[in-house]
């Protein structure tokens, strides 16, 4: 089980930042490796991709501004799939509570 880290105030992280980067980098990469380690087991894989998704679009931004633009975009294409899955399922068990319904009233 993963200890909770407290997260340093902003100014504090600027400064490491702008002090030394590589320290900055690994502390970036060590809560989110914590909060991997945190979740559920069963989501282990899917965030350790997702992770990896982020880290490249991140290696592949020309600036931390486009880094945070292709973090967003996944975000919202995530969120988008996610809103698609939910109606889908609603519709699906509205057409389960329907046949039931219709069912029941022909008996």
């Amino acid at each position: 089980m993963s200890m909770e880290i407290r997260l340093p105030d902003f100014n504090a992280l600027m400064a490491l930042h702008q002090q030394d980067p590589a320290a900055f980098e690994e502390f970036r990469r060590h809560l989110l490796r914590d909060a991997l380690d945190g979740a559920p087991p069963v989501h282990h894989a899917a965030l350790e991709q997702l992770l990896a998704r982020i880290e490249a679009a991140r290696d592949n931004a020309a600036t931390p501004m486009e880094a945070v633009l292709a973090a967003s975009r996944m975000m919202q294409d995530s969120m988008g799939e996610l809103l698609t899955t939910w109606e889908q399922a609603r519709h699906a068990v509205a057409g389960l509570q329907a046949a039931t319904i219709l069912q029941r009233l022909r008996q």
